[in-house]
């Protein structure tokens, strides 16, 4: 393997991370002035977290965990704090080795040609050479395989779900120190000068992150949220766009297929930041009108930058084709007339200042007298979404040139790209030309479509308030058949239903006031409009009405999305009753997308019978659509843990029936500290793209068998024996121990302080776990190692079965149907990450005397024992991650760092319960850190 091994990156990054705080050991740091105006000095990096190291790397050697906890107990909160923060940063270079590593050894692999879905490191490499030669070998046509690609319609939608547990400012400085470790591969050919000139550039960026407060003071705004993911796409899926479609065509001609069409669109980049306002207050309609301004105006800005350098390439004169010279004919009224012989299309007093070609281009340069106007159009739109972003007046003139759809941006460079063809500079037109065409057509007006989320609860509220005003009575007290027999009416009605004098609240106003935003948007800007708990045919209407009483003339599309295990197993029911509708089935013209919710169905029923009912619900949506000829899209709501549905792409597709990518679609939400995981780089963004359109292609032209009858009776058997037990522990414990238990063990309180997210840890301000979203769930079991959503129920339902002879049955189904083992491989996966011990030891500093929640806790133990157990057996392998070796070895990288940080949140914990009246600053913070040093020790939160 040549640059270099995981853990030989590890051991340079901590060396050079140790060597530059041991080098500041004595440094005096004063903290920011408290409200008395005093400040406090203190040791920037005190002796004792220097011994705490010791102790961690001898536990490492001895397994000695009651050297780290006793070495924890004696320091004080600043030293915890401060020991917190070493940690965390020793567990990020460990997360930067393993992505820096997962990169190279994909390219290794590439580059000897050693393909398919396992690798002796890594089951995640998997390529398009690799997978198109293995098409190949099953008799697939390469021309059929040109095919599936041209007609995949892959769309990532980036979310703000509260689980980045790390500030932007921080993964910027990750994002350079990638950059550093690609040059550290190629340390042999540099000079000793060099070498060291690299060690101080990575020291430097470890240094500025250890003097960056990792610790949030405020929430981000749902605008800040945006702007961070808008960021994201351009400093990386920008740039990987291009690239992708290259990789492909190079490998569609090494297999004797064509390559792709220019025209091609196989991509699509999609947002909830700023459009998702279930159960999020700070998501105005002025939050969705100003992120959609913001999205539009960035993207032009990019799109003017590549016109700008275009001119400068596309310099050619004489002969272009017909279609070429009608276009720069047509384009030509833009300009004042010039005098014979001077230049041309020169940009006047209302056309802006710019840098390049700013008195004009000559006569016979036909591309750039069409890139000229072109550029010009870019630069309005871009003063446009300005005075719109700033709420001042548009100029008219300007907004008769504002870019509403990608077909205008779209069309005149195709037109070059064909004419540049015909007269033989295909070389100069495969160029930038081309990706900027491939650019457009991937972004849009957009960086990225924004959805509008709601819970169908709030759509209610304005139903009611609606026929209540109208002297209908309550809109919720109908009947479901009287519901959508009105709804269908008032839809078709060309009368006004909204009264101008109608009283509202503020709720039913501000939603009211969305829709009327909708309908001011372009609407290629925006994407789908998703209906969280949506239980009936009447929630989709709903949307339909009330974007019809906004005023929107291109209706949204509406998604209903269906979450829990009742939801999922009622899916069907409802969208053949919304199908069944004369009118909406010829309004959504042969397509209906479906939203499947992961996180919300394992924390209400557990990972087996989530599983299960997502695929039962596929296959029964598609049997649905089949029936009344419309097309079944599943936008998949996946989570970055795999207890929220999250996963390697060509495992967690194994997991949906055959039928269930139609055409190539895949719609699926990037969420949390996954958008840093996929997107750190350009590098691996553009090997994110890779994975996901292989793992498509592959699904589509090979879909998984389907299963034996016995199998689907066994897995149903599994799941119901599972829920139930799941289901009878969460929610139906005696004296509600277990939620006594789960609020005492975990640290779900002080979650809540870390300011990851806009958005509340709650739908409701009231509750108990029901009202818990899923996100703080799995995140609060994920930082005490018990990892308890994604097994609970599981082990005693495979128990049950071992007991009853059928353990040959269950090693039949792992060995011959890919869905089961899909979801064996992903929660053994998981259970790697656990730790009985860990979770012992919060025990002892949580729980103490209470005997029944000390009871609870061993009895939770003792199952994540017999999961672990009975997976084994199932899968026949004598421990966890067997398969996974590579993973395996950056989970015991970590260990002595992650476990010696849980020994200090333990700590904190039993601090934080005990303290009486204000929590001091660095308990509090120091809480903070280890949940942050937690997260990225354990490559996700929730």
């Amino acid at each position: 393997m040549s640059g270099g091994t995981i853990t030989s990156d590890f051991a340079m990054l901590t060396a050079q991370l140790l060597e530059i705080l041991r080098a500041h050991e004595g440094m005096r740091v004063f903290s920011p002035r408290n409200e008395a105006g005093e400040v406090t000095e203190h040791v920037l990096l005190p002796k004792a977290s220097l011994k705490l190291l010791d102790a961690a790397e001898e536990y490492q050697k001895t397994g000695d965990f009651k050297k780290v906890v006793d070495s924890v107990e004696k320091m004080d909160d600043y030293d915890m704090m401060i020991s917190g923060r070493v940690l965390q940063e020793i567990l990020v270079q460990a997360g930067l080795a393993e992505a820096h590593h997962r990169l190279r050894t994909f390219k290794n692999s590439v580059s000897s040609e050693v393909q398919g879905v396992t690798n002796s490191e890594d089951s995640s490499v998997v390529s398009f050479i690799g997978t198109f030669e293995k098409l190949v070998q099953k008799g697939i046509k390469p021309a059929d395989i040109c095919e599936a690609i041209i007609n995949q319609k892959i769309e990532l939608v980036l979310t703000a779900h509260p689980t980045e547990a790390q500030r932007r400012s921080a993964l910027k400085k990750h994002e350079q120190m990638l950059q550093q470790m690609k040059v550290h591969d190629g340390k042999e050919q540099l000079t000793p000068g060099q070498l060291a000139g690299l060690y101080d550039k990575i020291k430097a960026i470890q240094w500025s992150c250890w003097r960056t407060n990792t610790v949030r003071r405020t929430r981000p705004t749902p605008e800040g949220e945006a702007r961070n993911g808008m960021l994201v796409i351009e400093e990386t899926v920008w740039k990987a766009v291009p690239e992708h479609y290259r990789r492909l065509d190079r490998c569609l001609t090494r297999i004797g297929a064509s390559p792709l069409p220019f025209d091609a669109s196989i991509l699509k980049m999609s947002s909830w930041m700023g459009g998702d306002r279930d159960g999020n207050p700070n998501v105005t309609w002025e939050v969705t009108k100003k992120v959609v301004t913001l999205l539009r105006w960035r993207v032009v800005e990019l799109y003017y930058r590549e016109v700008d350098e275009l001119l400068y390439e596309l310099s050619m004169d004489g002969e272009v084709n017909e279609e070429m010279r009608a276009e720069v004919d047509a384009v030509s009224s833009m300009w004042t007339a010039s005098a014979p012989g001077s230049k041309v299309c020169k940009p006047d007093a209302r056309s802006g200042v710019h840098w390049n070609f700013h008195t004009g281009v000559a006569e016979d340069e036909p591309y750039r007298r069409l890139l000229m106007a072109i550029r010009r159009r870019c630069w309005r739109t871009k003063v446009s979404m300005e005075a719109l972003y700033m709420g001042k007046q548009n100029d008219p003139d300007f907004e008769k040139e504002v870019i509403t759809s990608a077909e205008e941006l779209a069309r005149p460079l195709e037109i070059m790209y064909r004419s540049l063809i015909e007269q033989g500079d295909e070389i100069v037109a495969n160029g930038r030309l081309l990706d900027l065409i491939r650019r457009v057509r991937t972004f849009g007006i957009s960086m990225a479509c924004l959805d509008v989320r709601q819970e169908s609860d709030r759509h209610s509220e304005v139903m009611d308030t609606l026929t209540s005003f109208l002297g209908l009575g309550k809109f919720t007290e109908w009947t479901e058949q009287e519901r959508c027999d009105w709804l269908v009416k008032e839809i078709e009605s060309k009368r006004p239903l909204l009264a101008p004098d109608m009283p509202m609240s503020d709720i039913v106003k501000e939603i009211l006031d969305t829709y009327k935003i909708i309908a001011e948007l372009p609407s290629e800007a925006l994407g789908a409009y998703v209906i969280s708990m949506s239980r009936a045919t009447s929630d989709i209407l709903t949307v339909c009405l009330l974007q019809k009483v906004g005023g929107v003339k291109k209706m949204m599309r509406v998604a209903p999305l269906f979450e829990t295990r009742e939801d999922l197993i009622n899916a069907p029911k409802v969208i053949d009753a919304a199908l069944s509708v004369p009118w909406y089935r010829n309004h959504i013209e042969g397509k209906q997308e479906v939203m499947l919710g992961y996180s919300d169905s394992v924390k209400d029923a557990g990972k087996f019978a989530s599983t299960w009912e997502l695929h039962r619900a596929m296959e029964n949506l598609l049997e649905v659509g089949k029936k009344h000829g419309v097309q079944i899209t599943f936008f998949h709501g996946r989570g970055g843990s795999i207890g929220r549905g999250g996963g390697p792409p060509n495992f967690i597709l194994q997991a949906q029936p055959a039928g269930s990518l139609q055409n190539g679609h895949l719609r699926l939400t990037i969420q949390g500290e996954t958008i840093g995981r996929h997107f750190p780089s350009d590098e691996v963004a553009e090997r994110t793209l890779e994975q996901y359109s292989t793992a498509v292609l592959e699904h589509t032209l090979a879909p998984p068998p389907l299963p034996k009858p016995e199998f689907r009776a066994a897995m149903q058997e599994l799941s119901d024996l599972s829920a139930e037990h799941y289901q009878k522990t969460v929610f139906k414990s005696d004296g509600e121990i277990f939620v006594r238990f789960f609020h005492t063990f975990t640290p779900t309180s002080e979650l809540g302080q870390m300011n990851i997210g806009s958005r509340p840890a709650k739908r409701r301000s009231y509750g108990g776990i029901d009202t818990l979203r899923a996100i703080p769930w799995i995140f609060a079991w994920t930082q005490t190692r018990l990892l308890l959503p994604v097994w609970l129920g599981n082990g005693l339902a495979l128990q049950k079965y071992i007991d009853a002879g059928k353990l040959p049955l269950l090693q039949q189904m792992y060995k011959e149907w890919p869905f089961f083992r899909s979801m064996l491989d992903l929660i053994d996966v998981e259970l790697g990450k656990s730790s009985p011990m860990i979770t012992e030891h919060y025990e002892s500093k949580t729980v103490q005397q209470d005997a029944d929640l000390k009871k609870l806790g061993a009895e939770l133990r003792a199952g994540l024992q017999q999961m672990i157990d009975n997976i084994l057996k199932v899968k026949g392998s004598s421990e966890l991650l067997s398969q996974e070796p590579n993973l395996k070895a950056a989970i015991a990288m970590r260990k002595p760092y992650l476990d010696t940080t849980h020994a200090i949140q333990a700590e904190v914990l039993k601090r934080l319960r005990g303290t009486e009246g204000e929590v001091p600053a660095e308990l509090r913070d120091a809480m903070i850190i280890t949940i942050q040093g937690i997260a990225a020790g354990m490559q996700n939160t929730g």
